[in-house]
C-alpha cells in the first residue's frame, strides 16, 4: 500500500511539473513570427493574449489522457500570429509553434481539429467534437 501511494504521489508530481516546462514553450516563443493567421474578420479582442486550459481528450484505443493546451494572438506588423503549444502523451508528443490558421471574429480554427471560440467575454478550446473546455487568461 505504502508503495502504491509514494508511485501515485510520484506521478502527481511529475504531472505538475509539466505544466511549468509547459509555460517556458510558450513564453519562449518571443522571436519574431514567421508564420501569420488568415484573417476573415478582425479577432475578437477577448481572443487577443495569452491563454491556457488542460482538455481531456478520448484516445483511439480506449480510455482518457489530458492535455494542457496554450496559446499566444499578438497583431505583429500589422498582421496577426498565433503561437500555439499542445502537450500529449504525457509529454512524448508535442506540438508547439507559429500556426497560420484562420481568425473570424469570435472564433480561430485550425485544420487539424482545433477551434478556439470567445462567447460573452470568455474564451473556449475545443478539439473536433469533444466538449469545449473554458480557457485561463495567462497574459496580455
Amino acid at each position: 500500500m505504502k508503495r502504491v501511494l509514494i508511485s501515485w504521489l510520484s506521478f502527481i508530481l511529475l504531472l505538475g511539473a509539466i505544466p511549468h516546462s509547459f509555460a517556458s514553450n510558450l513564453g519562449d516563443s518571443g522571436g519574431k513570427p514567421d508564420v501569420f493567421c488568415h484573417v476573415l474578420k478582425e479577432p475578437d479582442p477577448a481572443l487577443m493574449g495569452s491563454w491556457k486550459c488542460t482538455f481531456e481528450r478520448c484516445l483511439e484505443e480506449g480510455g482518457w489522457e489530458s492535455n494542457p493546451v496554450q496559446y499566444r494572438l499578438i497583431k505583429y506588423e500589422g498582421k496577426y500570429a498565433l503561437y500555439f503549444s499542445r502537450i500529449s502523451r504525457s509529454g512524448k508528443k508535442q506540438y508547439i509553434g507559429w500556426r497560420d490558421w484562420t481568425v473570424n471574429g469570435t472564433e480561430i480554427l485550425s485544420n487539424t481539429g482545433v477551434k478556439i471560440f470567445a462567447k460573452d467575454g470568455e474564451v473556449f478550446f475545443v478539439w473536433r467534437d469533444e466538449k469545449p473546455v473554458k480557457m485561463t487568461r495567462i497574459g496580455p
